[in-house]
């Protein structure tokens, strides 16, 4: 599968996803309340902390690797397996200590149900590991709707007989074992492997570098729920969560979309000795011009949508989804960094960068939490400012992007940006609150805004525009048109 057929199966299954669990996040604020919701928040932000380890440090080197054996992958399916059983172990007897913590029984029981979800992914570990080598995302697409459809209708069905915070937590599991039984139906191959830990040293040299990067990454990303929940409650966890789902979706479903099937790609150009640089600048331009749009309808629109989709009871969610966007639109200014510093195995590196950021946003955010739930929201973005400062000074060395050319994507993206803005900012003057005009008004200006977008990636000559360019060229060769004078000049894009 070419790469940009690749992507196009990512960025699908992400957006499909997305809309599953948006679909079920609307039924389940209905059904459960913000304090029920915090345990089981808390207790996946627990699990988010150690869970990628499982697979993600010992299937970023599989996938990446230039040689791909049995051997190798009966190595690392030992250790994805060993590394699963002990984590399950872990968080089982973790949530007992976090229940006490937390004073929340409910806590401790979603835990021990997320404790023992993390065999599944192991148990299929070979088979993602072939379909990931294939670039096969359109299995993986069917997979990942599957699992995710799975989770929604168990999460929704329990919630409604009354299970609580445990409704979620058997949703999760479902989904855990959904995802493993598909991925092995597709490929049965490696139910014929047998695990073994002989010949993992070069796993564990590599993967102990890549699990630490991971450990203290996800660290960050979950220390702000933690805190949040220990600090101010868990209902204030909760509302928390909900925001950063809902922020997280540009992400997941646009930006994750398009760089899951990148690392096999730069494993191969590797391999060549071919450039990264300019695949570099290419990212990060495609990536900014899609999600920073996005991020400014967000932090606009979000009062009014939270208020008329969730209720009352979770409006403080809006306004803990602007200083988010803006986190998460700062980081995209490094584009996909762990791809690359993972490619030039760059993984000590790697752990220094996510060590530092996770202590200062540990640090910044118990300052933040000083002055209430506002401010440890407005101490995200400058977490994310110091993300970008340190990954901007080590990149450079490493694949040599030109500074030049970053700022200019990044300006091309910001242009793009600013175009959106116009409609929606008089919209939500314009309309009054009743719902039918906000959710109206939501559709037409993201409508119009989208027509804006385009124009200006035409005009600045944006990198997204040569994929508008072959979009519309489709499109036209479909319908017998032929009017191109007004479009960029075509560039081959298949091997981006």
């Amino acid at each position: 599968m070419r790469l940009r057929q690749a992507i196009l199966s990512s960025t699908i299954q992400q957006n499909a996803t997305f809309l599953l669990f948006f679909a079920t996040g609307i039924a389940i604020a209905h059904l459960l309340t913000p304090r029920q919701a915090g345990s089981y928040s808390i207790a996946i932000a627990a699990v988010g902390t150690v869970a990628d380890l499982k697979d993600s440090a010992l299937g970023s080197y599989v996938v990446s690797s230039p040689e791909f054996d049995d051997s190798l992958l009966r190595a690392a399916f030992g250790l994805s397996l060993t590394i699963a059983v002990c984590l399950a172990a872990g968080l089982f007897g973790l949530s007992f200590v976090l229940a006490a913590f937390y004073d929340d029984a409910a806590l401790g029981h979603c835990l021990r149900i997320l404790a023992f979800a993390q065999l599944g992914p192991a148990i299929a570990f070979p088979a993602t590991m072939r379909l990931m080598r294939a670039m096969r995302f359109g299995v993986l697409l069917t997979v990942g709707v599957a699992a995710a459809a799975c989770q929604s209708a168990v999460s929704i069905v329990l919630a409604v007989r009354g299970y609580g915070a445990d409704a979620l937590a058997w949703g999760y599991f479902s989904s855990a074992m959904m995802s493993a039984a598909t991925t092995i139906a597709y490929d049965p191959r490696g139910l014929r492997l047998s695990p073994t830990l002989a010949g993992s040293r070069r796993l564990l040299t590599f993967g102990g570098w890549t699990s630490g990067t991971f450990l203290v990454s996800s660290a960050g990303l979950s220390a702000p729920e933690l805190m949040i929940g220990r600090v101010l409650g868990l209902a204030n966890a909760a509302l928390f969560s909900r925001a950063q789902n809902l922020v997280s979706f540009v992400r997941n479903g646009l930006v994750l979309g398009i760089t899951r099937p990148l690392l096999p790609n730069l494993g191969d150009r590797v391999g060549r000795g071919a450039d990264l640089a300019s695949v570099y600048g290419s990212f990060v331009e495609t990536m900014t011009g899609l999600a920073w749009p996005v991020y400014a309808l967000l932090a606009i629109w979000a009062e009014p949508l939270v208020r008329t989709i969730y209720g009352d009871a979770w409006r403080a969610t809006s306004s803990m989804m602007v200083p988010i966007a803006i986190a998460h639109a700062v980081t995209l200014t490094v584009g996909p960094y762990y791809d690359f510093l993972i490619v030039k195995r760059r993984q000590r590196l790697l752990f220094t960068c996510e060590s530092a950021i996770c202590i200062f946003t540990i640090a910044i955010l118990g300052a933040g939490l000083s002055l209430g739930i506002e401010g440890a929201m407005w101490a995200l973005p400058l977490s994310s400012t110091l993300f970008v400062a340190c990954y901007l000074s080590v990149l450079r060395p490493v694949i040599g992007y030109d500074v030049g050319r970053l700022f200019r994507a990044w300006a091309r993206s910001l242009v793009a940006t600013l175009a959106v803005l116009p409609v929606p900012l008089a919209m939500r003057q314009l309309l009054t609150e009743s719902t039918t005009e906000i959710l109206l008004g939501f559709v037409v200006s993201g409508a119009i805004s989208v027509a804006f977008w385009l124009a200006a990636l035409m005009i600045v000559r944006h990198e997204l525009a040569i994929h508008v360019r072959v979009l519309i060229e489709d499109l036209l060769d479909m319908s017998g048109l032929a009017y191109q004078r007004f479009l960029p000049q075509r560039r081959e894009i298949d091997q981006r």
